[in-house]
């Protein structure tokens, strides 16, 4: 067991309480957004994170203490036993830590909505809390259970649980959603989600499959799930040209949104061929993605998206909405964001990228991947977070 009280050890403490961590991989950038911040940052800062002991499927993890501290890749990470998700539990471990500031990457989660009662109620020292919501407060995933949301919105707005927060966006687009959600004393801060170091390091950019004109290999790789809106694509599979394979890859999350998809994808043409291939572990990420010509991804609504910055860096150009920060692809030349609201241009797009031939394939191929190299040396990517933290740290707002 490893002790949670502070040592000689003079780094600032900041606490996340987040619904899954490591060795969890099936939840999205979230996860890998929280990851990555303290792969970066541990030499800076002490991080302790509370989470809970499964990664989603209620199957609790055979390699961790539960109920415990454990020493995981530069934090000591407590697991939450799912008889222990409450709010008694979450004081009790606040008042062991002590932090300095806290770090929640949910607005909605149970272990959020738990800590600012706790604050509300002073039950917990009142520290700095930042909140990066992590695309919640978008439209798209606003519409998702919108009369839950709207009331729970209500009632928080009456009670000011969300009041004196330090919200921390990830671009401007989510800046503008979130001061939707604005109470007294807020603090607004736009800084990308951070990238792992390795993001490339196993890209396998010299075994892309050879690009023949008339076919296309496209990759899903995504949580499969109402807001990623996968069913749409598959209602608007029209007029396509040529041999088109799309895999889809990645938990499914809502099982009765699967039910609607899954019988659309037996009555797609011969000439298309859309297939379930399963989960994927984190570490084969970058090889997968190397497997395809493109990545495809028609959300409703994005705050960031590791996975495109993965698929760039493996050599895919992106075809996604227009919903998310990366945007005027076309121009940059390393794909395509596209509005929902014109499903002839998707069919356009796709019957280009099938008829494209390998020399320009190649060269959109390396555009992305330059891309991605270009923008990881990008010292914001690492300094805007730097910001956030140390404003929490540094600057009495709660």
């Amino acid at each position: 067991m490893t002790s949670s009280k502070k040592t000689d050890n003079i780094k600032p403490q900041i606490l996340v309480i987040c619904n899954y961590y490591l060795p969890g991989y099936k939840r999205g950038g979230g996860l890998r957004t929280l990851v990555n911040m303290v792969e970066r940052f541990s030499d800076r800062f002490d991080f302790r994170v509370i989470t809970r002991d499964h990664d989603g499927d209620k199957i609790s993890y055979d390699s961790v203490k539960v109920d415990d501290w454990n020493d995981v890749d530069g934090a000591q990470v407590f697991y939450l036993p799912q008889n222990k998700v409450t709010l008694s539990k979450l004081r009790e471990l606040v008042l062991e830590v002590e932090p300095e500031t806290i770090y929640l990457n949910s607005v909605f989660s149970t272990l959020t909505i738990f800590l600012l009662t706790l604050r509300k109620l002073k039950l917990i020292p009142q520290v700095n809390i930042i909140i990066a919501p992590e695309g919640e407060l978008s439209d798209g995933a606003l519409q998702l259970k919108a009369r839950k949301k709207k009331l729970f919105v209500a009632f928080a707005k009456r009670t000011g649980l969300y009041r004196n927060i330090i919200w921390k966006t990830t671009a401007q687009l989510e800046e503008v959603e979130t001061r939707r959600f604005e109470e007294r004393g807020g603090n607004f801060f736009v800084a990308p989600n951070i990238p792992s170091r390795q993001i490339l390091a196993n890209s396998q950019e010299n075994f892309k499959p050879e690009k023949k004109i008339g076919e296309a290999k496209l990759i899903f790789l995504s949580r499969f799930m109402r807001k990623k809106n996968f069913k749409w694509l598959v209602e608007n599979l029209d007029n396509i040209k040529g041999n088109l394979i799309i895999d889809i890859i990645g938990p499914i999350e809502d099982e009765e949104y699967w039910q609607e998809t899954e019988p659309l994808l037996k009555n797609l043409p011969a000439n298309i061929k859309v297939k379930y291939k399963g989960l994927l572990e984190y570490e084969k990420v970058m090889p997968k993605l190397s497997e395809y010509h493109f990545f495809i991804l028609p959300t409703l609504g994005e705050n960031f998206g590791h996975v495109f910055i993965e698929a760039l860096g493996a050599g895919c150009p992106l075809i996604i909405s227009d919903r998310t920060p990366w945007l005027d692809l076309e121009e940059k030349q390393i794909g395509w964001d596209i509005a929902l609201e014109h499903p002839q241009r998707w069919q356009e797009i796709l019957n280009y990228c099938i008829n494209m031939n390998e020399t320009s394939y190649s060269k959109l191929s390396k555009n992305s991947r330059e891309f991605a190299l270009q923008w990881l040396k990008n010292p914001e990517v690492e300094e805007d977070t730097l910001t956030v933290l140390k404003f929490s740290l540094n600057n009495s707002v709660s």
